[in-house]
């Protein structure tokens, strides 16, 4: 007989948004079992919650540089699991309030299980997406795969360009283009600066906050926040030249875009250093 109390109910499907398959899983019974739960608790059930388990599913296929993409994108903005311990399935989830965001996920998933996507009450997407064990490579978020560190360029800039696509953003600051990411990641963000630098573009990485520090009204900093900049115009110029092939995200690749004709305006204005 499973126990599960009404509270943890609602804090797995609701808060979590995990579904009752998930929910099964870490409880060593049914999809049924767990459905019939909810309705007994009086929690009205999302459509759908059975079907996706019966897609197919199929192997990851693609080449080292879309799986470095993969690996960037997912340390910026993915949550990757197994539901239980011996799961068969892995399970990618994410929130979040652009809808851009979801078409990357779609785009790099589509093909290999199902993606579900669903609006909550507060305008936010919930994406959940259902893979092989293929996709193993995706579960770890601690550091950086050494076969990425050690692979060619096209590899280490599709990386980069995943977790920028994820983290990153371009914009004009008083006229000019600025590249910045903040984000908790260290080794990530010191990694990509060390690699910029060897590719002699000139960044600044620094700690911008500090863990426990006060961040508005009772709320902390969870950890130290880093940000990686990028603003000299010869350097940002090769930076988005580097990574523009590999960026999926419709806004970012609008932005740099932005961020590029805004350089040439300016070399024709005669107003950017020269080297």
């Amino acid at each position: 007989m499973v126990s599960i109390s009404i509270e943890k109910l609602r804090e797995l499907y609701i808060d979590k948004y995990l579904s009752s398959y998930e929910i099964g899983e870490q409880f060593n019974c049914s999809d049924a079992t767990i459905r019939n739960k909810l309705k007994e608790a009086g929690i009205k059930l999302r459509s759908g919650g059975r079907k996706k388990f019966k897609y197919k599913k199929y192997s990851f296929a693609g080449n080292d540089t879309i799986k470095a993409y993969m690996v960037g994108f997912r340390i910026g903005d993915l949550n990757v699991y197994r539901p239980s311990v011996n799961s068969r399935i892995l399970v990618i989830r994410c929130h979040t309030t652009i809808l851009h965001q979801v078409d990357v996920i779609k785009f790099l998933f589509g093909k290999y299980g199902k993606v579900e996507d669903a609006i909550g009450k507060t305008g936010s997407y919930h994406v959940n997406v259902y893979l092989d064990q293929s996709f193993d490579f995706l579960v770890s978020k601690t550091e950086i795969p050494q076969w990425i560190k050690e692979g060619d360029s096209a590899v280490k800039w599709s990386f980069i360009a995943g977790y920028v696509d994820a983290e990153g953003s371009f914009k004009l600051n008083q006229g000019k283009g600025r590249f910045k990411i903040d984000a908790y990641d260290y080794f990530i963000l010191e990694w990509i600066n060390e690699f910029l630098q060897n590719e002699q573009i000139n960044g600044k990485f620094r700690r911008i906050c500090e863990k426990g520090e006060l961040k508005y009204a009772s709320y902390v900093w969870k950890d130290d926040l880093w940000r990686l900049e990028v603003n000299s115009a010869h350097c940002l110029e090769r930076f988005i030249q580097g990574m523009m092939p590999y960026l999926l995200h419709v806004d970012r690749i609008k932005d740099a875009k932005i961020v590029l004709e805004n350089i040439n305006e300016r070399k024709k204005r005669g107003t950017i250093k020269s080297y």
